[in-house]
C-alpha cells in the first residue's frame, strides 16, 4: 500500500513541530513493515523560492517529500504521479479545501485530525462514507464528534525512540516552544518563583523575531533561563534535563514531547488541558493553568527532587515504553483501516448495504451446499460498540493495554499468536471469527491487515450446555451469564482503546444466513469443543468461506491418528460447558467433505495462567484447492 500524507504546513527540516515529527516517524514505521509512504507539504513563505519551480521533491528523510507553494493545487497530480493508493489529509491551516482536492482526485481519502481547531478548517466537516476520519487521541476524537458528529478511529502518534533517548540525566527544567498558547508566561513566572532551578527553553515553531527579542530580554533579567534554537536531534537536550515543564494553555490534542521526555525517565509537570492528563498519567503531575504560581512551584520542586520524584520517573519510563512498543500495532491498525476504506471506496461503499463481508461474491464456491435450515435463519443483529468501564471487564485473554496496564487473563496468547492461527497470513483478507471472547486474536488479525467480523451467540442462548440430570442448569447459567457479560465488556474495552473497526454480530452461529459473507478465512479458535453440534457449526462457517478454514483445539496424542471426536462429560464430572476432544484428522476429514482438501497441521503450546500451565494444542488449516486454471485464491 502507498500512503500519501498531505498538509499545507511545511515539513521537516523547514519546520520542527509535533505534526512534522509525528508524520516523519509514521512514514518510516510504514516503510519498515513493507508498505510505502510519502509527504506532500507546503513551503515556508519568505524563503528563496524560484517562481519557475512551484514544487520540489527529495528523499533525504528516507521517504519522498514533495514541497509545493500550493499543495492543494498540486495534490491531484502528485497523487497520480506517485501512484498513491490512499491520501491522508492532515491538519493544516485550510483542511477542508485540501479534503475536497483529494476527493476530486478520485483517490480514497482519509482525514487525520491532529488538533481541535475549527477555525483552521476553512470550511466544515461532515460524516460521509467517502471519508475515513482518524484522530490522534481519544480527546481529539471526542471533540470532533461533539463539533460535527463525526466518528474518528483513534490512531495515536508513533514515537521513534532513536532520536530522543539518551543514557544521561541533567539538571534543567525543560520547556519547549516558548509561545503564549504553550504557557510561556507560566514558565517565566516559575523561573522567577524558583530562582534556584535552572531552566532550558527550546524553540520549536518559527518565532517572530520581535517576540524572540522580547523573551530573550526577560530571560536575561531572570538569569536562570538558557535559551536555545530548534534542533532536530533532541537527545542532548533530554540529556541535560531533569523535568519536563508543559504548562499549555492550549487544548493539547496529544503532546508527544511528554512521551519523548518520559522515555528518558523525565517526569512531566503539565496543565490539565486536552489530552495531557491521560498522557502524563502516573508519570508526573497536572495542574490547571489558572492555579497559583505557588502551587506550580511546589509541584515543580517535588518533581525536581531526585528522591521524591523517583516513583514518577519510574512510572514515566514504563508508560512511555509501553507506547513505543505499541508501534507495530498502531501501524498495522492504520494500514488495515486504510486498506478497508480503499476497498469500500473502490466498490462504491458496498458494505453500507448491511452485509458484513460485502455482497455475495459470484466467485464464492458452490461445492458445499448450504443446509436447508440455514435458508430460514433470521438476520444476525450487529452489536453496536459499547463503552464499558475497566472495572466491569473480565479478561479471558491476557493483554498489555494501550495505557500500559498488563492484564493476565485465563489464557495468554501474546507470545505466539501466529502459531495459534496455524501460521496463516491474514493480511488483506476478510476473516470470520466465531466466539472472539476478549478479542485478542481479533485485534491481532486486524493489526496484521485483516478485515475481521466476529459472531457471538445471543446472551439468551450462550453456548450449548451439557444436559446433566439433576444439575442446576438455570443457576449455573445465571452465574455464567454474568461472567460472559464481563468477558464481552473486555472485548469492547480493548476495541475502544485500539480504535478498532472489528465488527461483531449476535445470533445463532449454526444458522448464519445466506446473505452473511462470504469471507476469505474462517476461524474457529477453541470453540468447537463447547458445541453440541460441532460438524454443523463447521459447515456453517465453511460454506461462507472462500479460501481457508482455521481450527485450533486441545491436543491429546493418546487419541491416536484416527478421525475421532471423543465425548468428555460423564457421570460424576459436572463439566457442563465442554463437550468434546478432537484429533486433527477429524477436521481434515470433515473439512475435506466440505471442499477444503489442502490441509496442514501444526502443533504448539500456549500459556494458561488460570491453571498455571502450558497447554498443548493443534491447529488445522484447510484450504480450498486452486481453481482449475491454476490460479490462487485472493
Amino acid at each position: 500500500m502507498r500512503v500519501l500524507f498531505v498538509s499545507n504546513y511545511a515539513h521537516l527540516p523547514d519546520v520542527t513541530g509535533g505534526l512534522q515529527t509525528t508524520t516523519h516517524d509514521l512514514c518510516l514505521a510504514i516503510k519498515a513493515v513493507g508498505a510505502d509512504a510519502a509527504v506532500l507539504c507546503g513551503r515556508l513563505t519568505g524563503g528563496k523560492i524560484d517562481p519557475g519551480q512551484p514544487a520540489s521533491g527529495d528523499e533525504s528523510l528516507g521517504y519522498l517529500v514533495l514541497r509545493a507553494d500550493s499543495p492543494e493545487q498540486a495534490l491531484p497530480m502528485a497523487a497520480a504521479a506517485w501512484g498513491a493508493d490512499v491520501v491522508v489529509v492532515q491538519s493544516g491551516t485550510a483542511l477542508a479545501p485540501m479534503v475536497l482536492a483529494s476527493l476530486s482526485s478520485g483517490r480514497p481519502t482519509a482525514v487525520y485530525l491532529h488538533n481541535v481547531e475549527p477555525h483552521q478548517l476553512a470550511g466544515n466537516l461532515a460524516p460521509d462514507p467517502s471519508l475515513l476520519y482518524l484522530a490522534n487521541s481519544a480527546f481529539t476524537a471526542q471533540r470532533w464528534r461533539s463539533l460535527y458528529g463525526i466518528d474518528c478511529a483513534v490512531t495515536p502518534p508513533v514515537v521513534a525512540p532513536e532520536s530522543c533517548v539518551t543514557d544521561r540525566t541533567g539538571d534543567k527544567v525543560l520547556f519547549v516552544n516558548p509561545t503564549p498558547i504553550k504557557g510561556v508566561e507560566i514558565m517565566f513566572s516559575l523561573a522567577a518563583a524558583c530562582p534556584e532551578l535552572p531552566f532550558l527553553v527550546m524553540e520549536s515553531w518559527h518565532i517572530d523575531p520581535h517576540w524572540r527579542a522580547y523573551c530573550l530580554g526577560r530571560a536575561a533579567q531572570l538569569g536562570n533561563i538558557e535559551w536555545c534554537s530548534p534542533v532536530r536531534d533532541m537527545r542532548e537536550v533530554f540529556a541535560r534535563s531533569r523535568v519536563l515543564l508543559f504548562p499549555s494553555v492550549w487544548e493539547e490534542s496529544f503532546g508527544r514531547t511528554v512521551i519523548e521526555a518520559q522515555l528518558n525517565g523525565l517526569p512531566a509537570l503539565a496543565s490539565n488541558r486536552g489530552a495531557l492528563p491521560r498522557l502524563v498519567g502516573d508519570g508526573g503531575l497536572v495542574l490547571a493553568p489558572e492555579a497559583s504560581i505557588d502551587d506550580w512551584a511546589h509541584a515543580l520542586r517535588q518533581l525536581y527532587d531526585p528522591v521524591v520524584s523517583a516513583v514518577y520517573r519510574d512510572a514515566a519510563h514504563r508508560q512511555a515504553m509501553a507506547h513505543v512498543l505499541s508501534t507495530p500495532l498502531i501501524v498495522g491498525q492504520l494500514l488495515s483501516l486504510l486498506a478497508m476504506h480503499a476497498s469500500q471506496f473502490e466498490r462504491g461503499d458496498e458494505s453500507s448495504r448491511g452485509h458484513a463481508g460485502g455482497a455475495v461474491d459470484s466467485r464464492a464456491p458452490s461445492s458445499a451446499p448450504v443446509p436447508a435450515s440455514m435458508t430460514r435463519a433470521p438476520a444476525l443483529r450487529e452489536v453496536p460498540p459499547r463503552t464499558p468501564r475497566r472495572e466491569d471487564c473480565g479478561f479471558y485473554h491476557s493483554y498489555t493495554l494501550a495505557d500500559g496496564e498488563e492484564v493476565i487473563g485465563d489464557w495468554d496468547l501474546r507470545p505466539s499468536p501466529f502459531d495459534y492461527l496455524g501460521e496463516i497470513c491474514v493480511t488483506g483478507q476478510s476473516v470470520l471469527e466465531i466466539g472472539p471472547a476478549s478479542g485478542f486474536l481479533s485485534f491481532y488479525m486486524e493489526a496484521a491487515g485483516a478485515s475481521v467480523t466476529c459472531v457471538e451467540p445471543s446472551m439468551s442462548h450462550l453456548w450449548d450446555v451439557v444436559p446433566f440430570e439433576s444439575f442446576d442448569t438455570q443457576g449455573w447459567r445465571e452465574k455464567f451469564t454474568g461472567t460472559i457479560e464481563k468477558v464481552r465488556n473486555s472485548f469492547w474495552y480493548v476495541h475502544r482503546q485500539n480504535g478498532s473497526k472489528v465488527r461483531v454480530f449476535e445470533g445463532d452461529p449454526y444458522e448464519l444466513g445466506q446473505d452473511f459473507g462470504p469471507f476469505d478465512i474462517g476461524v474457529l479458535a477453541a470453540v468447537l469443543l463447547h458445541c453440541r453440534r460441532p460438524f454443523d457449526l463447521l459447515q456453517s462457517v465453511a460454506v461462507r468461506t472462500r479460501r481457508a478454514v482455521v481450527v485450533t483445539e486441545l491436543y491429546d496424542p493418546a487419541l491416536g491418528d484416527m478421525p475421532l471426536c471423543r465425548l468428555l462429560p460423564h457421570t460424576g464430572a459436572d463439566q457442563v460447558h465442554t463437550w468434546w476432544q478432537f484429533t486433527p484428522q477429524f477436521f481434515i476429514s470433515a473439512l475435506g467433505l466440505l471442499g477444503f482438501t489442502d490441509c496442514k497441521v501444526t502443533y504448539h503450546t500456549q500459556k494458561q495462567p488460570a491453571e498455571n500451565r502450558e497447554v498443548a494444542l493443534f491447529t488445522v488449516v484447510c484450504e480450498r484447492p486452486p481453481a482449475a486454471g491454476g490460479g490462487k485464491h485472493a
